[in-house]
């Protein structure tokens, strides 16, 4: 499928949770209205590239809480890939090129969803999801690259609403409604099969025409920012010709009115044609392997079928191949093996790439994980403490040792570990979780409260959060500290209750 294409329809509820407060009483009634008529079939699904606001309508934090919401949607219906190894390998790749991109506002937030389309997506407030079926249709990370920095120049160079708006072509209900589309549709199976019907075509075929000669202006900025960042524009190129390579044609998989980009032959002619120098080499070097194993790991989470994965894995290691390839495929193979439970059989595998790679962190954790799974628990720490001695700071490693530590471990010392994190790693959830489970063990009932009540609230359950915080503050041996603290947060998150009961009543 087209990078960033689609016009979707959420449910109502969610614009009562997203949008500002502004746009409710011009958006309410047409979104019901809207989502009862949806009837077509599409055959496939993909969420839309939706820029950012006009500073008109929108300010910067009110772009960050839109965009925030739309994660916490996707998140709780169980989209989200959570897996720390590759949010920090995604992050670190985007912001290398977000560096190189114009300033706009909020910091960049990068994200996976588990979904096999080819598609990635900006929204407001500088968030970009990817789907993990992109990652796994790049063979080079210049490709990978490539998708993100077209999203970034969406976002810099505010696309797709910002001109709606300054164009006057669709009404502020109309905008509305397509904002509030973005979410579930796209990843809901419920959803997703008739989710692209939109009754007011004439006003829609508006906004894709607009966005035709902003695919264009993406590709040419986003081409200018990989130079910079020291990656190859042409892996750009080359991955719109894989597009239009793609079985039955790529034209054949999208709706005609939905047609927005321009055909990936075109695309890869516009980049070559302006952009055909050379890479800035003095970019920050980057590791070459970090990609090949980024891609089988993303592999190995989303497989359905971990024996047919397995046999694959077998098959081609025994072709061999160049040491960057067959060093991923075999660290593949042993991630496979370890969630097929062969335990042994993976070690083995882990112990031929720790001969390759000896410092190599993602083969570190994985040896330390299986001597845990094995029943060999005192190795594994070990193993973890030993890590640490040369990742002394490293978040990947906190999360994976915490996560071991409070399942066959010492509880309080998962806690000392991921404490100083919660302040600097204030956005992962998974974090959140796990610190909740190691206070709890330790008796710490009020960190863990307070724990959840964040994971909950970045997962979009208000209501929730609050009854965390309640049941925290009436924990047996709560501290003065921790009490003034989650009645602060209490406070906001009974405030934020009240907005939306007020804004729910206006739109009835």
């Amino acid at each position: 499928m087209p990078i960033g294409s689609g016009l979707l329809f959420v449910s109502p509820h969610l614009l009562i949770a997203v949008m500002p407060f502004r746009l409710f009483a011009f958006a309410g009634s047409l979104l019901f209205t809207l989502s009862a008529s949806l009837g077509a079939v599409a055959q496939s699904i993909v969420l839309p590239d939706m820029g950012d606001f006009s500073r008109q309508y929108l300010s910067t934090s009110e772009e960050q809480d839109l965009g925030a919401a739309v994660l916490q949607e996707l998140r709780d219906r169980g989209m989200i890939i959570e897996d720390v190894q590759l949010d920090e390998y995604l992050a670190s790749v985007g912001q290398s090129l977000a560096t190189y991109g114009e300033r706009h506002g909020n910091p960049y937030r990068f994200y996976w969803l588990q979904n096999p389309t080819i598609n990635a997506f900006a929204t407001p407030g500088s968030f970009i999801g990817v789907n993990s079926g992109l990652l796994l249709a790049t063979q080079t990370e210049d490709e990978l690259a490539g998708v993100l920095a077209h999203e970034i120049a969406h976002v810099s160079q505010s696309h797709v609403v910002s001109g709606m708006v300054n164009a006057q072509r669709l009404s502020l209900p109309m905008m509305a409604a397509l904002l509030a589309s973005m979410a579930v549709a796209a990843v809901d199976a419920r959803v997703g099969q008739a989710a692209v019907a939109i009754t007011q075509a004439a006003g829609i075929q508006q906004q894709i025409n607009f966005t035709r000669a902003h695919e264009q202006e993406a590709d040419r900025i986003g081409a200018q920012i990989l130079s910079k960042a020291g990656y190859d524009p042409n892996g750009m190129a080359d991955f719109f010709t894989r597009l239009d390579r793609l079985p039955g044609g790529l034209e054949a998989q999208i709706p005609e009115f939905l047609r927005t980009h321009p055909l990936p032959r075109n695309r890869r002619a516009d980049i070559e044609g302006r952009y055909p120098e050379q890479p800035d080499r003095r970019a920050a070097r980057r590791d070459g392997a970090a990609y090949h194993l980024a891609k089988a790991r993303a592999q190995v989470l989303t497989t359905g079928d971990v024996s047919a994965l397995i046999r694959v894995y077998e098959t081609t290691l025994s072709k061999g191949g160049s040491q960057k390839t067959e060093t991923a495929e075999r660290y593949g193979y042993a991630l496979a093996l370890k969630k097929a439970g062969r335990y042994q059989e993976a070690q083995q595998q882990i112990e031929r790439l720790r001969k390759l790679e000896p410092d190599r962190l993602a083969f570190r954790i994985e040896e330390a994980e299986l001597a845990l799974a094995r029943g060999d628990p005192d190795q594994a720490w070990r193993l973890f403490e030993d890590a640490r001695k040369l990742y002394t700071d490293d978040f990947t490693l906190v999360i994976h040792y915490g996560q071991a530590l409070v399942a066959q471990g010492d509880a309080r010392k998962a806690a000392q570990l991921l404490q100083p994190y919660l302040q600097r790693r204030s956005d992962v959830p998974a974090l959140y979780a796990v610190y909740a489970q190691a206070s709890q063990r330790s008796g710490d009932m009020a960190a863990a409260y307070g724990a959840m009540a964040e994971h909950s609230y970045m997962n979009g359950k208000l209501l929730q959060a609050i009854r965390q915080l309640e049941l925290g503050l009436r924990s047996s041996g709560i501290t003065a500290y921790q009490t003034a603290k989650l009645q602060a947060r209490l406070r906001e998150f009974n405030e934020e209750k009240r907005k939306l009961e007020k804004v729910s009543r206006v739109t009835e």
